[in-house]
C-alpha cells in the first residue's frame, strides 16, 4: 500500500514543473503544468488562471529551457505580457521583460493578482526525500540555492566579481560571474565540457599562496545563453596594485618578501603544468593581519601597523575558459606584462610566459613604473616588448642593489629558452641576501632627487659592467602606476 502511494506522489510531481505557494494564510496554491508554453492570466484560455481587477487576460507566459550539457535541469523562462507588470522579488517587470525563475523567487501579479513563492517541483521532491541518492538524481543545486549575491567588488573584460554570502554558514565569499556564452549548439556543448574539466582542475588546487576555489555553477540566464559562477575565498586587503599606487613603489626588502610567496605559488602551478597567463599586480591579492600592539613581533619587513601579510595569486588559468584567441586579443589592449611570445601569437608558449610577467612585476614594485610603456618610446610599447628594449633609469634605480637588476635581466629575456624558469628565479642570489634599507631621511632625499627633471647616471660607474648598458637616462618623465591611476580617475570623474 505504501509503495503505491509513493509511486503516485512521484508521478504527480512529474505532471507539473513548478508550484506557486500563496503567501496568504489559507490561500490557494497553484501548480504550473509541464508544457512547452504556459500562459498565465485572467482568461479562461490560460493554463494558469490568476484573478484580479488589474490582471491582464494574458498577463505573462512561461517557456521551458530544456536541460543540456551546461545544466542538468530544466528552468522556466518568464516573459511579461501585461500592462500592469509582474513583480519578481519586488522588482517590477514591464511588458517584454524576461527573466529566468529560480526556486524561492517571490512573484506578484500586478497589484491585485496575489503574491506567491515560486518553487520547482524537483526542489520540492528533493526536500521531501530522505534518500541521498534520490537527491543526486533528481536535483542539482543552483548557485542561488546556496548563495545570496551582494555588492560588486570589481569588473573586467570577461567577468564581474561580486560579494556573496553562503546561505547555510553565513560565510562571505567572492563570486566571479563570467559574461554569458551562447548555448544550445554543438560548439557550445564542447566548450562547456572543456570548461567543466578546467573548473574541476581549479577546484583540486590547494596552496597557501593561491586563492582558494570553493565551487562553481553553470546556469542559464535566458533561453539562448548560460553563465558561469566561480566561487572563491574573499580576500579582504585588496590588490598589490593598490598598494603600489598608495606607496608609489615598494621597499626592496618588502618586495623580496612578497616575491618569495608569489614564486612559491607560481612554482606550485608550474609543477602541476598550469600556466597563469596573466601575472600582474591586479591579480596578486593581499591578506593583511593588522598589528594591534607594537610589541607584537612582525613576520616580515612589513609596515609598522602590519603584523603579517599573505600573498595570494588569483585569476589563473582563465585563458582556457574564455578561449585562447579572445584572451590574447584582450591582453594586447594593455600588454605591459605580456611575454613577447604571446604577442607573436606563438601557440606553443610555456610556463616561461609567467616568468617574464614576474620580471615586469618585480621591476614595477621596485621603481613604481613598468619597464615597457608608450611614454618611454619610441619605439611603441609592443615593439619594446618584442625587442626586449628597456632600461634602469637613473635616479630611480640608483639605490637598488645590482643583484636585483641582475635577476630582472634574466627574467626579461625575449628568447624563452634562455629565460630563467621559476626554480632558477627562486635560487637567485638576491633572495639569499639581505638588502640594506635606506633611513626615512634618505628615502625623502631620494624621492626629492627623483622628482628633479634633470636625471643623471649617478651610479653607473659603480655598477657591474654587464649592467652598465642597462643604466640609462630617460628622455621623458616615466609615468608611474600611481600617476596613471589618478590620471584615469580624473578622466572618469570629468566624464561623469
Amino acid at each position: 500500500m505504501s509503495l503505491v502511494r509513493k509511486r503516485k506522489r512521484f508521478i504527480t510531481t512529474n505532471e507539473y514543473i513548478a508550484k506557486l505557494y500563496n503567501v496568504l494564510p489559507g490561500g490557494k496554491n497553484i501548480n504550473i503544468p509541464k508544457k512547452p508554453l504556459i500562459l498565465i492570466g485572467r482568461s479562461s484560455a490560460c493554463e494558469v488562471r490568476i484573478l484580479g481587477s488589474d490582471v491582464s487576460s494574458r498577463h505573462c507566459q512561461m517557456t521551458i529551457i530544456p536541460s543540456n550539457a551546461a545544466n542538468t535541469r530544466e528552468y522556466l523562462h518568464m516573459e511579461d505580457l501585461s500592462t500592469n507588470g509582474v513583480y519578481v522579488n519586488e522588482e517590477k517587470l514591464t511588458k517584454g521583460d524576461k527573466v529566468i525563475l529560480r526556486s524561492g523567487d517571490k512573484l506578484r501579479f500586478a497589484k491585485t493578482g496575489g503574491s506567491y513563492i515560486f518553487r520547482y517541483s524537483s526542489d520540492i521532491l528533493s526536500e521531501k526525500s530522505t534518500e541521498t541518492s534520490l537527491n543526486k538524481v533528481i536535483h542539482k543545486r543552483t548557485f542561488f540555492d546556496d548563495y545570496i549575491l551582494g555588492i560588486q567588488l570589481g569588473s573586467g573584460h570577461y567577468a564581474v566579481v561580486k560579494e556573496a554570502k553562503q546561505r547555510s554558514t553565513g560565510e562571505i565569499v567572492a563570486v566571479k560571474i563570467f559574461h554569458p556564452n551562447k548555448s544550445g549548439n554543438k560548439n557550445s556543448t564542447n566548450e562547456q565540457a572543456k570548461l567543466e574539466q578546467e573548473m574541476n582542475l581549479l577546484l583540486s588546487i590547494n596552496h597557501p599562496n593561491i586563492v582558494k576555489f570553493i565551487s562553481h555553477y553553470i546556469e542559464p540566464i535566458n533561453e539562448y545563453a548560460v553563465t558561469t559562477y566561480l566561487v572563491l575565498e574573499k580576500m579582504n586587503s585588496g590588490e598589490l596594485f593598490q598598494r603600489i599606487v598608495n606607496k608609489s613603489k615598494l621597499r626592496p626588502n618588502e618586495t623580496k618578501a612578497f616575491f618569495k610567496q608569489l614564486l612559491s605559488g607560481l612554482k606550485y602551478l608550474h609543477d602541476n603544468s598550469i600556466i597563469h597567463r596573466d601575472i600582474k599586480p591586479e591579480n596578486i591579492l593581499l591578506d593583511i593581519t593588522p598589528r594591534i600592539n607594537l610589541e607584537d613581533k612582525q613576520t616580515g619587513p612589513w609596515d609598522e601597523d602590519e603584523l603579517d601579510i599573505k600573498v595570494k595569486i588569483a585569476d589563473f588559468g582563465l585563458a582556457k575558459f574564455i578561449g585562447e584567441l579572445k584572451f590574447t586579443n584582450t591582453l594586447c589592449g594593455t600588454p605591459a606584462y605580456v611575454a613577447p611570445e604571446v604577442l607573436r601569437n606563438d601557440r606553443n608558449y610555456t610556463t616561461k610566459v609567467d616568468v617574464w610577467s614576474t620580471g615586469v612585476l618585480l621591476y614595477v614594485c621596485l621603481c613604481g613604473f613598468p619597464p615597457f610603456s608608450d611614454e618611454l618610446g619610441p619605439p611603441s610599447m609592443r615593439d619594446q616588448i618584442l625587442q626586449g628594449k628597456y632600461a634602469f633609469y637613473s635616479p630611480y634605480w640608483d639605490n637598488i642593489v645590482d643583484d636585483a637588476l641582475d635577476l630582472i635581466t634574466n627574467l626579461l629575456v625575449t628568447d624563452s629558452q634562455e629565460r630563467y624558469d621559476v626554480n632558477q628565479t627562486l635560487e637567485h642570489v638576491w633572495f639569499q641576501t639581505e638588502d640594506i634599507e635606506n633611513s626615512p631621511v634618505e628615502e625623502q632625499e631620494q624621492e626629492q632627487q627623483e622628482n628633479d627633471e634633470s636625471m643623471t647616471i649617478s651610479r653607473a660607474g659603480t655598477r657591474n659592467e654587464s649592467l652598465i648598458s642597462f643604466i640609462s637616462r630617460s628622455n621623458t618623465q616615466p609615468l608611474t602606476l600611481r600617476d596613471r591611476f589618478y590620471s584615469n580617475l580624473e578622466e572618469r570623474t570629468s566624464v561623469l
